[in-house]
């Protein structure tokens, strides 16, 4: 997985997922926070870019504080290639299935 930390990376990000709507409603808004400056402890990560199939938001893994609070472990995620959700799921560290967390997209 690739994080996005360029502001032009992440405006990019945004004006496709915005052509995704309303699936990408719940990756979106972090998307927004996070170009804007506003959550600087969330990270956008990608499987590939430009060209991505998968978009994860997630708490950085510094800021986590308690492995078992699962409102403060949330994920968002967008997909368009499910085989690539499906690689990210079982095959990356994207997904920390140590802790516990909340997925929602």
């Amino acid at each position: 997985m690739l994080t996005l930390t360029c502001p032009a990376q992440l405006q990019l990000l945004e004006e496709t997922l915005r052509r995704s709507l309303p699936l990408a409603l719940p990756v979106l808004g972090t998307v927004v926070t996070v170009a804007r400056g506003y959550l600087a402890t969330y990270e956008v990560l990608v499987d590939s870019w430009p060209h991505f199939g998968v978009v994860l938001t997630r708490l950085r893994p510094e800021e986590n504080k308690d492995p078992r609070d699962f409102y403060a472990n949330q994920l968002t995620v967008f997909y368009r290639d499910e085989g690539a959700w499906r690689e990210l799921l079982g095959g990356t560290e994207a997904v920390d299935w140590t802790k516990a967390f909340q997925m929602h997209g």
